[in-house]
């Protein structure tokens, strides 16, 4: 199984909600970057078994959870203005949740 670089980016209005993302985030052995930003190493089929878990939680229709693939070579391009945990996120397809406007897309395997 090979494994990608995901952020996991949300916007939701719950704090019960938020922490209950937050904690699905971390079960999947993501890494906080920033309060509402998750990244780290899964497989595409982690990636979707953990949509389908944060789909069933977000339940308001102006929340919304982007779980994005990046590629290594994409990552090593980044522009990093603050503080960063370079190490977290070292050692670690595309979905998008909310409202009425799922979307689903893949990505190649950089």
């Amino acid at each position: 199984m090979v494994k990608m670089l995901y952020w996991t980016i949300y916007d939701i209005s719950s704090n019960k909600i938020r922490s209950r993302v937050a904690n699905k985030c971390k079960n999947y052995g993501l890494e906080r970057v920033q309060k509402s930003a998750f990244l780290g190493n899964m497989t595409k089929n982690k990636a979707e078994m953990l949509a389908i878990e944060v789909k069933d939680a977000v339940q308001e229709p102006t929340d919304s959870v982007f779980i994005l693939p990046a590629c290594e070579q994409c990552f090593s391009c980044r522009e990093i203005i603050g503080a960063f945990n370079e190490g977290a996120a070292m050692t670690l397809n595309y979905f998008i949740l909310g409202g009425n406007n799922e979307q689903r897309a893949e990505a190649g395997s950089g």
